[in-house]
C-alpha cells in the first residue's frame, strides 16, 4: 500500500499503520520524508491512500500525484474533505463539527462574544467557520467575522472578554501574538483556540494553546479499512466517511472564566481548579469567605447552572477521560474524579451524561 500525501499528519500515518499491522500489509510511506512519489515502474502495489491538497502552493505536487494515481490503476481512498481530484471515496474529518466543538467550549466558559479569525478563502476555513457561527448564534451569543489582516486594527474596538477561533494551531498562535503585541492579555481579555492539537506547537507557545483533537488516528485507520474493502471488490460508499473530532485539549489560552460577578467568578475558578478534591459546595464557599445564598444566586444567574451542577459536570467530564482506559476500575475513577463513593458517582454521571459510566465506557471502546 502506498501512502501518498502532499500534506502529512503523523497521526493519520499511525492510524493507517495500525490497520496495516493487523492485516499484514506492507506499507510504503517514504513520501513522508522525501516528499517525492515513487519513480514510474518502481511501485507495484495494491492500493493507494492519497491527499492531493487544495492549497495553491501545492499545484505542481498535486498534478504529479493525480497523474500517478491515474496510471497506477489501483483502488484509491482520499483523506481530504474538499475537491474531487481523484473522484475516489473519502474518509475525512467533520470540519463543521470541529467549528461547533470550539464554539461549545467557549460557550461552556460563559463567553457571549465569539469571533472567527480568517486567514484564507478556502472551503476548509468556510466549513469550520460555518459550524462555529451556527453553534454561537444558536446559543444566543454574538458572532464576529474577523480577518487576520485587519485584526490588529480591530482589537481595541472589540468587546471584551472575547473568544477567538482560528482554523489551525499555527494561525491561532499568530492570533495570540497579535493580541499580546497590541498589549492585550491572553486569555484574560482574549481567549484563543486552534485546531489539530500539535502538542509540540501548543505546549511550547508563549501562552500554551488550547486546541481541538481532530481524531486523525481514527481517520487513518478508517481510510485503511475502506481501502481494504475496495481491494476485496466491495462497492464504494455513496458518500464520504465522516470522522468526528475527539475533543478539546484545554491549555492556558482558554483557561479563563467569562463571568462578570467577582464572587461567582472566584467560585467558578475554585471549582474548575479543585473539583477533584472530595469536598462539598459549602466547604468551598466557606473557604472563600463568601455568603452562600448570595454566591448561589449570582452563580446561577451568570453561569446558568447551580454550583453543585457545575461541580458534578466538571467531575463527570474528567471521569469520561479516565473511562477510556479499560484498566481503570469504576471505584478508582469515582474517587479520582472527586466523588466520595461509587454510588454518588453513578447517580451524578447518569444525570450529567444521560447514561451510566459503564455504558459510556462501552460506547467509547466500540467507537475506538
Amino acid at each position: 500500500m502506498l501512502l501518498a500525501q502532499t500534506w502529512w499528519e503523523d497521526r493519520v500515518l499511525r492510524g493507517v499503520a495500525a490497520f496495516a499491522a493487523e492485516h499484514n500489509w506492507e506499507l510504503q510511506c517514504r513520501m513522508h520524508w522525501t516528499h517525492e512519489l515513487p519513480a514510474p515502474g518502481e511501485w507495484r502495489g495494491d492500493g493507494l491512500i492519497a491527499f492531493a491538497g487544495i492549497s495553491r502552493r501545492l499545484q505542481a505536487s498535486r498534478r504529479q500525484l493525480l497523474a500517478f494515481a491515474r496510471t497506477a490503476r489501483v483502488p484509491v481512498v482520499e483523506t481530504q474533505a474538499f475537491g474531487r481530484f481523484l473522484d475516489a471515496p473519502k474518509v475525512v474529518p467533520d470540519h463543521e463539527a470541529i467549528g461547533r466543538l470550539a464554539a461549545e467550549h467557549f460557550l461552556a466558559l460563559n463567553f457571549r462574544q465569539l469571533a472567527y479569525v480568517s486567514f484564507d478563502d478556502n472551503p476548509l476555513e468556510a466549513a469550520r467557520r460555518h459550524g462555529f457561527r451556527r453553534a454561537a448564534e444558536r446559543a444566543g451569543a454574538t458572532f464576529h467575522a474577523l480577518t487576520f489582516a485587519q485584526l490588529r486594527r480591530q482589537l481595541a474596538r472589540l468587546p471584551r472578554p472575547m473568544a477567538l477561533f482560528a482554523v489551525n494551531d499555527p494561525n491561532a498562535l499568530d492570533v495570540i501574538r497579535a493580541c499580546r503585541d497590541a498589549g492585550f492579555r491572553v486569555p484574560e481579555e482574549f481567549a484563543v483556540m486552534g485546531v489539530d492539537d500539535t502538542a509540540i506547537v501548543c505546549d511550547l507557545a508563549a501562552v500554551p494553546l488550547s486546541s481541538i483533537d481532530c481524531n486523525y488516528e481514527r481517520q487513518g485507520y478508517e481510510a485503511a479499512a475502506l481501502l481494504d474493502q475496495l481491494m476485496n471488490g466491495r462497492k464504494p460508499p455513496s458518500g464520504p466517511t465522516i470522522v468526528p473530532p475527539r475533543g478539546v485539549i484545554v491549555r492556558r489560552s482558554t483557561d479563563i472564566l467569562a463571568v462578570p460577578d467577582l464572587g461567582a467568578a472566584r467560585m467558578l475558578s475554585t471549582l474548575r481548579q479543585r473539583f477533584r478534591e472530595r469536598r462539598g459546595i459549602q466547604q468551598f464557599v466557606a473557604e472563600l469567605g463568601l455568603p452562600l445564598r448570595q454566591v448561589h444566586d449570582h452563580f446561577l444567574a451568570h453561569v446558568g447552572r447551580t454550583m453543585l451542577q457545575e461541580l458534578n459536570r466538571l467531575r463527570v467530564e474528567y471521569a469520561q477521560t479516565l473511562l477510556r482506559d479499560p484498566r481503570q476500575k469504576i471505584e478508582t475513577i469515582a474517587l479520582e474524579s472527586g466523588f466520595s463513593n461509587r454510588f454518588h458517582f453513578v447517580n451524578a454521571f447518569r444525570r450529567v451524561a444521560g447514561q451510566t459510566p459503564t455504558g459510556f465506557r462501552r460506547k467509547m471502546l466500540l467507537a475506538d
